[in-house]
């Protein structure tokens, strides 16, 4: 395995959403772990989880896209940092087009549901009365669930795109 891929597997972003009450872990490229702070489960609401849960979105991506730039920089031993313009017409069309996707990632039972638009926009839709129908270590796993799909499925448009673009 080359040095980027092993600093890619071992990227490890640990985030807190502004409430306080949830915390999320990206390890590797995709393993999501969400957990909530000490006896807080049972007295949240789907809604407040819903923004919770986009908030901590955000925050892991941001957190990813920083230790990816650092992982990128010290493989090529040269500073990336993401932000460089656009160079050609493919990269225009590349850019725009990425702004535009729309990732989407559920758990097996459809109890949460997580959609991103361009990786800036998080929208988590969690059915009513989850939270107090699962336990909170089982509704956590449908979180990561959804979150390792969702992704997955950010990836695997990526790829497609890139082959489309630049294939």
């Amino acid at each position: 395995m080359g040095l980027l891929a092993q600093r890619l597997d071992d990227m490890h972003v640990r985030v807190t959403a502004p409430g306080g009450d949830i915390s999320g872990e990206l390890r590797g490229r995709d393993q999501v772990h969400i957990a909530f702070a000490a006896g807080r489960y049972q007295w949240l609401s789907e809604q407040y989880v819903e923004q919770q849960l986009a908030a901590l979105g955000r925050l892991l991506w941001a957190g990813r896209m920083k230790a990816y730039h650092a992982a990128v920089s010290d493989a090529l031993q040269l500073p990336v940092g993401g932000d460089e313009p656009p160079t050609s017409p493919r990269d225009v069309e590349y850019a725009a087009a990425r702004d535009n996707l729309v990732a989407q990632g559920a758990c097996a039972d459809n109890s949460v549901h997580i959609e991103v638009r361009g990786m800036r926009s998080w929208t988590v839709a969690i059915v009513p009365g989850s939270l107090r129908r699962f336990r909170e270590d089982e509704f956590t796993v449908r979180v990561q669930e959804a979150a390792t799909a969702l992704v997955r499925d950010q990836f695997a448009q990526i790829r497609m795109l890139k082959d489309q673009i630049y294939g």
